[in-house]
């Protein structure tokens, strides 16, 4: 609601003196509020020409997750000024987040020709190389931002992470994280470190990097909420006390706020966990992190709404793709598009440390993107008609907040394949950033039985070790099983001959 939102004139003055409103409104987090105020004032006046309102327009929209809308109005206020190496990076971010990075590329050195030689241009452009695959590319640009600029942590993570990716060796981590002799920026890496070691499977030595710096650091919310993750896998009550002194320091972290949720179950506090995951709701009845918790409480509750939210038969469908245009059959299409995801895998060493797999590699795919391999382009055609059928039969006749969300129409947020090698899994999970997730098997290894699962998507809560999953998918190429984006899954370990892998693509669908 914007009822109580300032008026204005409708002319250049009128925008003077809305600017600092505006200001205000992005410092108190109401970016909505904050755009529709720039809306109403350019609404009103179809021929400005003042680059400002326009600028904060475009910048307002990629702040709101709307990159596409940005990516355009991006464009229109570099009508009002060629040349803008400014309104160029903000094209660059927008592109990038659009899932465009040669536009992306191509942004960031117009931004570097037009004399805006900054350190974060030269990061937009090492992000759009990197997602190109370019990696030797991108990874000397991370280097050079961070020789130029070592506090740019936003670089020195994506740095440390690529290093990982490339060669799965933590050791070469530690030597690019070089912080010379800045006490505070030492802190700083030492916390990158320690996240890649928890995130690759080494939390307790994660926590002992990093324990000792807290009564050195006491008022530092984002120190406390890390070591609260290593601390989460180790001892939980522990967790539990570095959370909450991270939520007195920062109340509003929404990071602090889920890790929570996490820590109170794992502590054995479902009731507690239950009435956060209410108050999330509340505050935002789209957070899928909240939903994610409410159903693992109501799970450990024995909660009789439970079963009706994990509902797996009505949930939980797989089918077979469909051949798309171009190929004379399904198995043609597998054979094609294994064959370019390959190549696109055989670039790495190690799983992402932010994701899910674990023993394997993982890649974006942008199907629009013009460099694409003809497979990949056609991913989203094959896909297309289950998608649908989800919406229709399952999506649409659902009762709950997350299934109303739906339009009719749908776009992806995301498209990604992994591969996994002998003894690969993913660890159980959700998508936050989703609402409709899915795992479509490409090629899987001949070893693969039904005897222990091996390699089999699995569904549900595991709280305890060694808990059995709710539900079960065997992986067949061309199967492809879609479920709602809050719903936890993971696979099972299993083993392989060297070379044989166990190949997929996934992806998230937002209502459009």
């Amino acid at each position: 609601m914007v009822s109580n939102l300032p008026q204005h004139d409708g002319n250049a003055g009128g925008w003077a003196s809305l600017a600092g409103d505006v200001n205000r409104l992005v410092q108190q987090n109401r970016v909505q509020d904050a755009l529709s105020i720039v809306e109403r004032f350019l609404g009103s006046t179809p021929d400005c020409r003042a680059v400002e309102p326009l600028q904060m327009r475009a910048q307002l929209l990629l702040s709101l997750g709307r990159p596409r809308q940005a990516v355009s109005a991006f464009e229109v206020a570099m009508a009002a000024a060629p040349g803008d190496g400014r309104l160029l990076l903000g094209l660059a971010m927008a592109h990038g987040e659009s899932g465009q990075p040669e536009a992306a590329e191509a942004a960031a050195r117009g931004a570097l020709a037009q004399s805006l030689d900054h350190p974060h241009v030269h990061y937009v452009l090492a992000r759009a190389l990197f997602e190109q695959d370019r990696f030797v590319e991108a990874e000397a640009a991370l280097r050079r931002v961070v020789a130029a600029a070592p506090h740019h942590l936003a670089a020195q993570t994506t740095l440390a992470e690529l290093v990982w990716m490339r060669s799965g060796d933590m050791a070469a981590v530690s030597i690019a994280l070089d912080a010379g002799s800045d006490a505070r920026l030492r802190v700083e890496l030492r916390m990158i470190k320690a996240r890649l070691w928890r995130q690759t499977g080494a939390a307790e030595r994660a926590y002992a990097e990093l324990a000792p710096l807290l009564e050195a650091y006491p008022q530092h919310a984002a120190l406390h909420v890390l070591v609260a993750e290593c601390a989460l896998q180790l001892e939980p009550s522990r967790a539990l006390a570095l959370i909450t002194r991270a939520l007195q320091l920062e109340p509003r972290s929404r990071e602090a706020h889920r890790l929570h949720g996490d820590i109170l179950l794992a502590a054995g506090l479902p009731e507690a966990a239950a009435s956060l995951a209410g108050r999330l709701l509340a505050l935002d009845g789209n957070d899928v992190s909240a939903f994610a918790l409410q159903a693992a409480a109501w799970h450990a509750l024995g909660d009789p709404r439970y079963p009706a939210l994990y509902d797996y038969q009505r949930l939980v469908r797989s089918c077979r793709i469909d051949a798309p245009p171009g190929w004379a059959g399904l198995d043609d299409y597998l054979h094609d598009l294994a064959a370019s995801l390959h190549a696109r895998h055989d670039l790495l060493q190690a799983h992402p440390p932010t994701q899910s797999a674990r023993t394997g590699t993982q890649v974006e795919l942008r199907p629009g993107s013009p460099s694409a391999d003809r497979a990949v382009r056609a991913f989203p055609a094959a896909v297309d008609g289950a998608i649908r059928r989800y919406m229709e039969t399952v999506m649409a006749t659902g009762a709950d907040a997350f299934s109303r969300r739906g339009t009719g129409r749908y776009r992806f947020s995301g498209i990604w394949s992994v591969r996994l090698k002998s003894q690969g899994h993913h660890t159980s999970h959700f998508h936050g950033k989703g609402w409709i997730s899915s795992a479509c098997h490409i090629q899987v290894p001949a070893s693969l039985s039904g005897d222990d699962r091996g390699g089999w998507l699995k569904f549900g809560h595991e709280l305890s070790s060694g808990a059995p999953p709710g539900h079960c998918v065997k992986p067949v190429p061309g199967l492809l099983t879609l479920f709602p984006s809050w719903m936890w899954h993971g696979t099972v370990p299993f083993a392989a001959a060297p070379g044989d892998y166990r190949l997929s693509v996934a992806f998230d669908v937002v209502p459009d």
